[in-house]
Order: structure tokens, then C-alpha cells, then sequence
């Protein structure tokens, strides 16, 4: 960037810093709209006030439970933080982490502006986040491992080792931003964390447990030090590489999250799925293949398959969560039951777009000449099959954590299956959010249940489903192993479930071909 800007006149000037040019658009912005309202500071204060008081408690209670874990199994510990770190570290990478407004990437971004001042300000918010996330991971680390009364010191402590490291994994998904070697290595090192942490969290009960001794205070805050100062050169190094930022990285980043913040302000949350998946095939080098239909398969099946072929690395992350639910086997039945099932949807949504372009562009269905019954019911047997596969691995690994033989919970998630499949293509098949439906009061204010309605088309038919499995994973060392009739119980509701779908939710009309 040159030191000196020429205008069209002919004089020369040093550019505009990036904070006085963020002024003067904002005083033109207020006097042209206007100051934030009344209105959308009730708004924000409200759907704050229903989180806290909806998420609060049994969030406060996983972070900070009355009593200590006994005896923790220091492999089990190191796998945790290892996982946590590797799940912050790919939430950065997939949000930018240095975001800037659609308006700053079209404007400011192509100014004459110097780069570190107008990149500056998100990178400090970045920080800021990723430092109160590691400080309360810290704390709760703390909190749920140490015996009452916790001490301060300890806390403080481990809050600032946590803090600091949440620092130095915002450098790095910026190094990786920014440079697309880095990328790819830090793509990597998540995918082995990830791994390596599940697979030692399997095999932490068979490993004799080494009693390792507490740190003292002397030690903790001299790592705790040596953290903090590791954090500061690291933020240093990247104030001072802000200028060669790319702008293909940063315009990229700003489109994808403009996006979801326009989701979020129109509550209309359903076109995101069709942008994920754009973004998922964008850049892609991909050449044309025959649709072969092995074993006289129809060509729906067949379409799924090729699907899979090209979404392998989707298909290994996946394998690889099959482990989180025995890394969690110590937690709440209520956070373990949410990771199962959400895993399992995810598993069967993997060729879910195909079954949103079929509901959602009839015309292309009515050129195959099939009915909709006949195509849903194809669209059907590739989800049962992954999320059967993924729901028995992951039950299997959990029983394997929990000192229970593997065998009745591998057949209870293959039981599973269909009805995880059945809630995906309900998912997939609903409409957008309708915002036409009638207005609900509550003490805290009036909300239309459109977007609730929304957002539990599929989990309200899993629940009916798969209530067995649900029940068995919400107590899963106190239920035991799964009998036989809890087993017939969920076939029968899987293929009850899935033949009334097939039947009754599927279109039945031809095609006018």
C-alpha cells in the first residue's frame, strides 16, 4: 500500500485511516436511517432473556455439577481438551475467523485504507471471543475434575491457560485463512485430534490409569505465563501480516456470513441448506459419470451412490464422530442423547439436497415418469443404510466406554436406522418457514411459532420413533444392556414409522408425462 494517495485533482495526501473512514459512514448511516430503535433493543434484550432462561440452568449445571467426577482417567482428560481444542479450531476455520461487513469487502476493502487498520478491529473481537470460550472451558475443566471447594488460585489459573491457548488457536485458523498451506495442514492436525482423542477415549478403561499428581501453584502459573507470552507473539505476528491479507479470502468470508446473519434477521433459516451445499461442491473439479445402477438398483439409488463417491471426506469426518458418544459416555444423559441422534441425522442428511431439489422442483420428477412415492422411497434406502451404520458404531463404542457388552446396543442402533432416515427425508421434504401462522403470547412477549415449527420438523417424529433407543441412551449406565423386547420394540417402530411415511407422506400422484 503507497504512503501517499493522488485525488483527481492532481494533489497528493496521505490516506484516510480505516477508524475515521468507519465514522464518517456511520454518522452518514444514522443521519440517513436513523439511530438503533426502541424496538430492536427489546427485541435482542428479549431473545437473550428466553436463552438464559430456556439454556441456563442445564448449561450451568453441565460446566459447574455439584460433586467432582471420581477419579477421572487421565487419558480420558487429555482426550477432552485435545477434541475441544480441535472443535474450536475447525469453528474458526469454517467462520473466517477475521470476518469483515459485505459493505467493508465491496467499499472499504478496494479503498485506498491501510489493511491492518480496517482488518484490526474483527481480529480484536475474534480474540476477545475465543478468550472468554477458553477461560470458561478452563473453568470448567476446574470445576467439574477438582474437589470442593475449588480452589481460587487453581481456577484463576487453569481460566488463564485456557484463555491463552483459545488465543493461539485464533492465530493459527488465521495463518490459515490467510494462506492456503496452512489450511490445509490445520485441516489435517483436526481430523488426526479428533481421531486420536476418540480412539484413547475408547481405550482409556483398558489402559491401567497412572496416578498423576496435581500441579502446583508454582507450576501452574508458570505455564500459565509461558502461555499468555506464547499468546502475545503469536497475536503480534499476525497484526504484523494483516497487510498481506488476501482479498479473495476475506470477501469469500464476509458473503458466507452475511448470509446467515440475513437467515437470522428475516428468520428464514431454511435457505441455508442450499448455500451449504453450493459451498460444498464450489471450487470442485468434478467430471461427468455414467449413473451405473448395480444389482438392477433404481436410478435414485444409483444417483446416492455417486453422491457418496464424491463427498469421501464428508464420509471420514463422519466416521470419525462415531467415537465422540464414548468420549461423552460421562456425561449428561440429556447432552449424549443430543449427540447421538444429531450425528445420526447428519450421517442420513449426506444425500439430503437431492431430496430437497425432488419437493422442491416437481418438474424435474415428472421427467423421470415416476411417481413420488416410488422416488421418496429410493431417496430412502442410502439414509436408512448410513445412519443404521453410523447409530451402531457410535452405540457400540459408548457400551464399549461404559462396561457394557457391545452386542445389544450395536442391533439397537441398526434398529434405529430407518427412523433416523424417516426424520431426515421429513426434514429434508418440509416447506419454508410459514410466518403467517397466528401470533402465541407469553409472559416475556408475543412470538410466531413458524420458525419453532420450522426447526422441529424431523427431531418431532425421531422422538416418537425412537423413543426406546432415546430412553436407553438417556440413562445408559443405569438401563443396562438392551433386551430383546426393547430391540423388537424399536424395529417395529422403525418399520412402522417408515412404511407410514412411505405410504401416507409421500406424493401419490403420477406423472403427467
Amino acid at each position: 500500500m503507497s504512503e501517499t494517495l493522488v485525488r483527481a485533482d492532481g494533489t497528493t495526501g496521505r490516506p484516510a485511516s480505516a477508524r475515521r473512514l468507519r465514522r464518517w459512514v456511520r454518522r452518514r448511516q444514522v443521519a440517513a436511517l436513523g439511530s438503533i430503535g426502541l424496538e430492536t433493543v427489546y427485541v435482542g434484550v428479549l431473545a437473550a432473556a428466553m436463552t438464559v432462561a430456556l439454556l441456563g440452568p442445564p448449561l450451568g449445571r453441565t460446566l459447574w455439577p455439584a460433586e467432582a467426577l471420581p477419579d477421572p482417567h487421565p487419558l480420558t482428560v487429555v482426550a477432552l481438551v485435545g477434541i475441544g481444542a480441535a472443535g474450536l479450531l475447525a469453528a474458526l476455520r469454517r467462520l473466517g475467523p477475521v470476518v469483515i461487513g459485505r459493505s467493508d469487502a465491496s467499499w472499504l476493502l478496494a479503498s485506498p485504507v491501510p489493511r491492518r487498520g480496517l482488518l484490526l478491529p474483527p481480529l480484536v473481537r475474534v480474540l476477545l471471543l475465543v478468550c472468554l470460550l477458553g477461560a470458561v472451558g478452563g473453568a470448567a475443566g476446574v470445576a467439574r475434575h477438582a474437589a470442593r471447594p475449588v480452589d481460587v488460585g487453581a481456577l484463576l489459573g487453569w481460566a488463564t491457560v485456557g484463555a491463552a491457548g483459545g488465543v493461539l488457536l485464533a492465530t493459527a485458523a488465521t495463518a490459515g485463512q490467510r494462506d492456503p498451506a496452512w489450511a490445509r495442514r490445520l485441516d489435517r492436525l483436526v481430523a488426526a485430534v479428533l481421531l486420536g482423542g476418540g480412539v484413547a477415549a475408547l481405550v482409556a478403561p483398558e489402559v491401567p490409569a497412572a496416578r498423576v499428581p496435581a500441579p502446583t501453584a508454582a507450576l501452574l502459573w508458570a505455564t500459565a505465563t509461558a502461555a499468555v507470552a506464547a499468546a502475545a507473539l503469536a497475536v503480534a505476528g499476525t497484526v504484523r501480516r494483516l497487510d498481506a491479507f488476501p482479498d479473495r479470502r476475506l470477501r469469500g468470508t464476509a458473503t458466507l456470513v452475511g448470509a446467515h446473519l440475513d437467515a437470522v434477521y428475516a428468520v428464514e433459516p431454511s435457505y441455508l441448506s442450499d448455500l451449504w451445499e453450493r459451498r460444498s461442491w464450489q471450487g470442485r473439479r468434478l467430471r461427468s459419470a455414467p449413473v451405473r445402477r448395480p444389482l438392477g438398483l433404481p436410478v435414485e439409488v444409483a444417483h446416492d451412490l455417486l453422491v457418496l463417491r464424491r463427498k469421501r471426506r464428508r464420509l471420514g469426518w463422519l466416521a470419525a464422530a462415531t467415537l465422540l458418544p464414548a468420549l461423552l459416555a460421562d456425561a449428561p444423559g440429556w447432552l449424549l442423547a443430543l449427540v447421538v441422534f444429531a450425528g445420526a441425522l447428519g450421517c442420513a442428511d449426506t444425500t439430503g439436497d437431492a431430496v430437497r431439489r425432488d419437493s422442491r422442483q416437481p418438474a424435474l420428477l415428472r421427467l423421470t415418469g415416476r411417481t413420488g412415492r416410488r422416488v421418496v422411497a429410493a431417496r430412502f434406502l442410502v439414509p436408512a443404510v448410513l445412519a443404521a451404520l453410523w447409530s451402531a458404531v457410535a452405540l457400540t463404542g459408548l457400551a464399549v466406554r461404559s462396561g457394557q457388552p457391545p452386542g445389544p446396543w450395536c442391533l439397537l442402533g441398526l434398529a434405529v436406522g430407518p427412523a433416523v432416515a424417516v426424520a431426515a427425508l421429513r426434514r429434508a421434504r418440509s416447506r419454508p418457514v410459514d410466518h403467517a401462522m397466528p401470533m402465541i403470547d407469553t409472559p416475556m412477549g408475543s412470538f410466531t411459532p413458524g420458525p419453532l415449527v420450522w426447526l422441529l420438523t424431523g427431531p418431532d417424529l425421531l422422538v416418537v420413533l425412537a423413543l426406546p433407543t432415546l430412553a436407553a441412551v438417556l440413562d445408559v449406565t443405569g438401563t443396562g444392556s438392551p433386551g430383546p423386547a426393547r430391540l423388537l420394540l424399536q424395529a417395529a417402530l422403525s418399520g412402522l414409522g417408515a412404511a407410514a411415511y412411505l405410504l401416507l407422506g409421500a406424493d401419490r400422484r403420477r406423472s403427467l408425462l
